[in-house]
């Protein structure tokens, strides 16, 4: 998925990505396309898209240990995270 958990609460990116696990076969990953927010002073980009964000109700960035949490919390380990420009892409398994 394409900058889609970034739209929503972390309760309703939980939901979101649960039935993507339900309908995903046991051996799938899940990637995502996503910017992180890094530590500070690093990876500026996602630090104003997350200011941006802010001005609409539930959107924001997430940090590597927001998106691990919303994983663990939806039944997925994060594996892997590749830089692709602004964004990232985050794989994930099923645990």
């Amino acid at each position: 998925m394409r900058v889609v958990i970034h739209d929503w609460e972390d309760d309703e990116a939980v939901a979101i990505l649960k039935v993507c696990r339900r309908a995903m076969p046991q051996t799938a990953k899940l990637l995502l396309v996503e910017r992180l927010v890094g530590p500070r002073n690093e990876m500026p980009a996602a630090k104003f898209s997350d200011l941006n964000m802010l001005v609409s109700p539930g959107e924001r960035e997430r940090t590597h240990e927001e998106f691990s949490d919303l994983f663990a919390k939806s039944g997925f380990e994060l594996t892997l995270v590749v830089s692709a420009g602004i964004h990232n892409v985050i794989e994930a398994r099923q645990r």
